[in-house]
């Protein structure tokens, strides 16, 4: 199991796409709830196996609209703006198979990918909720940055910082 702690002020949330955000693989678990008055809350993501009753979601990102709870989730979000077919299709490139995350007591299911040729100019994260069956997403396009799925402000800062830490090499200038 794999955990990162992110330290985020809320207020500067976006500048994260553009800073060096200090990652750090923490052995014991960590508060994810804001410490009163600090300004500051902690994120921690916690990579974890999936769940047998979760299982039938590791699968490429575009095999999860096969899914029909994911699909009728990801259907309602997709409403909510003109995208390309990649993205209305999760067929753009993958680096691997979807992952289960668990961050603020709760389990998502992390869905990552670029659009086919141009990973550096358009990214998506999707987390998918399968209790609440939920959809959150940030779609990144030439260095503009929409969200889906109505996250509230915490869900925001996640997105964020998992599009930095999925794609470093681009926000971070990394080779």
């Amino acid at each position: 199991m794999r955990k990162i702690v992110f330290a985020v002020t809320m207020a500067a949330a976006l500048i994260l796409l553009f800073a060096d955000v200090d990652l750090q693989a923490q052995s014991q678990r960590k508060s994810a709830v804001p410490k009163p008055g600090s300004g500051k809350s902690q994120i921690v993501i916690e990579y974890v196996s999936f769940p047998d009753q979760y299982k039938k979601y590791e699968v490429y990102p575009w095999e999860t609209l096969t899914l029909d709870d994911f699909q009728k989730s990801y259907g309602v979000m997709i409403q909510e703006g003109k995208f390309e077919d990649w993205v209305k299709s999760l067929s753009g490139t993958a680096a691997g198979k979807n992952r289960m995350i668990r961050v603020f007591r709760e389990q998502f299911v992390l869905i990552v990918c670029c659009k086919p040729h141009l990973c550096d100019a358009s990214q998506i994260i999707v987390l998918y909720d399968p209790v609440k069956k939920r959809v959150f997403s940030v779609l990144a396009l030439d260095g503009k940055f929409y969200w889906f799925g109505q996250p509230p402000p915490h869900m925001r800062d996640l997105l964020n910082v998992l599009l930095v830490e999925e794609f470093k090499a681009i926000y971070r200038g990394q080779s």
